[in-house]
């Protein structure tokens, strides 16, 4: 029985032993892995960090191209009213050298044009042109005559320049002026596919007495 006992109890001595050998073992093991995922841990806080930055960044660039295009907007703005008033000037300045020249000249009519505009229609080549023609003087009378519209440019590339009315086929464009105050004028042209426009001349060739002709350049800008 004495034995029996003995063995019992080394039994349970070799077990103990072996829990705690285990369980030394096993809290080795747990170490390592805890200072892993503590730096684990660390790691997703740079993680966090570098989101955050990322965010502020994105944030930043989108302000910035908010910027860049309030800039074109005002940019844009701004040159249209800067056209605007170069325009507005030419007109000023032609309507006053109308003025003086009818003063010099000792009376008579003075033909103004002007709103003139070239705008791309459907088809392709083909444009629609129109522009204003009006009488300086009150009270002058009606006004009569032929107003011809040549459009300039370069064939091929050419150098020189070229009326589309030279080409085969092509007339030079003519409307009837017969008015008192003013006349709406609007016509087309077809232009071929090797023919690039870069100029309107405006020809007003007037029948009534006391009247001189006129005659004004317009570039090729399309609206």
């Amino acid at each position: 029985m004495a034995f029996v006992l003995l063995i019992l109890v080394a039994l349970a001595a070799v077990v103990i032993g072996a829990f705690f050998v285990g369980r030394q073992t096993g809290v080795g093991m747990l170490k390592p892995l805890g200072e892993y995922m503590r730096a684990a841990e660390g790691k997703c806080d740079e993680c966090d960090a570098l989101a955050a930055q990322v965010s502020d960044l994105k944030e930043r660039n989108l302000f910035l191209k908010q910027l860049q295009q309030i800039d074109r907007e005002v940019n844009r703005n701004l040159s249209k009213q800067i056209k605007e008033a170069q325009d507005e000037r030419l007109t000023l300045e032609k309507e006053v050298s109308l003025l003086r020249r009818l003063v010099q000249e000792g009376g008579g009519g003075i033909l103004q044009l002007k709103d003139f505009k070239v705008e791309a229609m459907g088809t392709p080549g083909e444009f629609r042109y129109s522009f204003t023609l009006r009488q300086l003087v009150q009270g002058f009378g009606e006004s009569t005559g032929e107003i011809e519209v040549q459009v300039i440019g370069k064939r091929n590339g050419e150098g020189k320049d070229l009326s589309l009315d030279k080409l085969v086929g092509y007339d030079r464009l003519r409307h009837r002026m017969k008015f008192k105050h003013f006349q709406n004028v609007q016509g087309s042209v077809k232009v071929p596919d090797d023919f690039e426009p870069e100029k309107l001349i405006v020809e007003v060739k007037p029948e009534t007495d006391k009247m001189n002709p006129v005659s004004e350049i317009f570039p090729w800008s399309l609206e």
